[in-house]
């Protein structure tokens, strides 16, 4: 027996993965694997871990070692010769099975029907094969990390072509009654724009006279009558089916969406369209008001944020070709950008699912129990695998799309960073799983709720106790715009709390202006204090019970001063602020807290 059977002999027995093992021990899937295969070996204090995890006797090493060592022993002088025996009929057998395999025909991995489409390149060093499953040489999923995505520009996305159509073809367009009347579904957008539905039905007379109907759906809107002068004034602003023979139309799908691709309109999905390939219409509006067509979708199609980026891409599940096909559009770009990947290149291991849930973080890789294992998210024009977390862009839903770099070299900037990988589950609290990314991204969506300041790209230090974000690579000793330290529901250690560095405060480099963020509301000066506290999410932990926030003395800011106050919840715990008047109003300058015991002990 050697250590790498040992171990996936009791990893199997205690029924976990290579993932959740390398979890336990703070380390990397690919480490365990190369263990198991005997590619490496474990130290000793990892061996002493080992044995604590796995129910392994220390003991057990030693035996191995043992063992080990007796067959690598020669037994007798001929062994040599048994060897380089044994070698040549190796190397024989091997020969022999090249010469076979390169006499044999090659099998197409991709139908040839798909020989015309942009194809993905197999991850390095494998082979695709027919079908989403890979040969199970072990229980624990060996899964990619990072898989190309094929990639093309589709400049007319966004830019359909409605047509012109002449107002006669309804007969009663000017009769807003009748609109009304007859019309299958109807909405405004927030500007009054009246956007409905309507079904229009013609009679044709065939080559034998015979009489035929013929249904037409129109979707008609209507400008705000503030500009019309009271009327609705409708127009034909596309036709949506065609010549539909079937029976009862029934009640189109309509509903409004948000923030898909960025924009915000109505989807309305005709299931009984008769020649209406894709039947997901999303309407949005022109800057000036006036209605347009984005795109038509497949009634398959799914609404999830793939990249983290804040923003719903179009998701769709190609059953016959086994494919996904993903629709984002670039900010600043024309048209819109679709990537395609197989599920051949994917080689997920049999026993485990790759699937797309918008309610469970977009791409994700589940088990046979449905638990995630990991996410995988769209990434310079890559699925990357990355662990799964307890959170997710849903807690910063303002500032997804925020660039930001970590610097972890201890060398540039000392303890300030504890050296992790900014997409690593944080080990300070085994129970939860963040990474310090997740956290730079949740204080940075605090500080929006706080000031409104969103910024394009910023520098990040992160360890055990929270996150300091700068404009500069160099900056987090004297340059740090924005501090938070998370408690341990937020991966951190300590009490919570946040600075903010104001640019009126001798903070020149700061992009925080408080003359032009969002001000504080209320009558008097502990409500507006108040108010600070109220935009929280995560540093907001209940009602404030009483307030003892009190205006500092505008002499004594002169000098540098700045007002203290504090404020209890009604569990009893405390808050401490500190801040100056500025404009009449205060500015917040910290927040710490809560202290549970309602005393400030640091």
């Amino acid at each position: 027996m050697t250590y790498g059977t040992r171990i996936k002999q009791a990893r199997e027995e205690m029924f976990l993965t290579q993932e959740q093992l390398a979890e336990e021990l703070d380390i990397s899937r690919q480490a365990v694997s190369k263990w198991e295969a005997d590619l490496s070996r474990p130290t000793r204090d990892k061996l002493e871990r080992l044995s604590e995890i796995l129910n392994i006797p220390p003991e057990t090493w030693a035996e191995i070692d043992a063992e080990l060592a007796a067959a690598n022993a020669l037994p007798d002088s001929a062994r040599p010769w048994k060897i380089a025996t044994a070698v040549l009929a190796v190397v024989c057998v091997i020969l022999a099975v090249c010469l076979t395999a390169s006499l044999l025909p090659k099998k197409e991995s991709v139908p040839d029907g798909l020989a015309h489409q942009d194809k993905a390149e197999p991850p390095e060093g494998t082979e695709p094969s027919e079908g989403t499953e890979s040969p199970e040489e072990d229980s624990s999923p060996v899964l990619f990390d990072s898989v190309l995505l094929s990639a093309r520009h589709d400049y007319t996305f966004g830019d359909w072509n409605m047509g012109l159509y002449d107002p006669a073809e309804i007969p009663f367009l000017d009769d807003g009654e009748q609109v009304m009347d007859s019309e299958l579904w109807c909405d405004w957008f927030p500007d009054g724009t009246r956007l409905s539905l309507v079904p229009v039905t013609i009679g044709l007379y065939d080559e034998y006279d015979m009489l035929h109907e013929y249904t037409n759906l129109y979707l008609l809107y209507a400008p705000p009558v503030e500009t019309t002068g009271g009327r609705l004034e409708y127009h034909i602003l596309y036709r949506i089916g065609e010549d539909y023979t079937g029976g009862d139309l029934g009640d189109p799908d309509a509903a409004a969406f948000t923030n898909v691709l960025g924009y915000d309109g109505f989807k309305i999905t005709l299931s009984h369209a008769k020649n209406l390939y894709r039947d997901c219409a999303y309407i949005t509006q022109e800057p000036d008001g006036m209605p347009r067509m984005m795109c038509i979708q497949s009634d398959t199609v799914r609404e999830v944020d793939v990249d983290d980026d804040g923003k719903l891409e179009f998701v769709t599940f190609n059953s016959e070709w086994l494919r996904w096909e993903i629709t984002d559009i670039p900010g600043g770009e024309e048209g819109a950008y679709i990537y395609t990947v197989y599920n051949v290149y994917l080689n997920i291991p049999s026993g485990y699912i790759f699937s797309c849930d918008a309610n469970r973080g977009g791409f994700v890789i589940t088990d046979a129990a449905n638990t995630i294992i990991s996410r995988c998210v769209l990434r310079d024009d890559a699925l990357v695998r990355i662990p799964a977390t307890d959170f997710s862009v849903a807690d910063y839903p303002d500032v997804g799309g925020t660039k930001i770099t970590f610097i972890t070299d201890s060398s540039r900037i000392g303890i300030l960073t504890d050296g992790l990988d900014p997409d690593m589950i944080l080990p300070y609290n085994p129970s939860l799983r963040i990474s310090h990314r997740q956290q730079a991204y949740i204080a940075l969506q605090e500080l929006y709720n706080l000031t409104g300041l969103k910024v394009d790209s910023c520098y990040c230090a992160a360890n055990e106790f929270g996150v300091l974000l700068s404009l500069l690579s160099d900056g987090f000793n004297d340059r740090s715009f924005f501090s938070a330290y998370f408690g341990e529901d937020h991966g951190g250690s300590g009490i919570p709390s946040f600075y903010i560095s104001w640019k009126e405060l001798d903070h020149d480099w700061s992009p925080l202006s408080f003359f032009a963020s969002r001000r504080p509301e209320g009558e008097d000066f502990s409500q507006k204090i108040a108010s600070y506290y109220d935009r929280l999410r995560v540093f907001n932990t209940g009602e404030i019970e009483e307030n003892n926030c009190s205006e500092p003395d505008p002499e004594s800011e002169q000098y540098g001063y700045v007002g203290e106050g504090e404020f209890y919840l009604s569990d009893g715990s405390l808050y401490v602020a500190n801040y100056l008047t500025r404009d009449g109003d205060p500015a917040l300058i910290s927040l710490v807290g809560p202290y549970p015991d309602g005393i400030a002990n640091h």
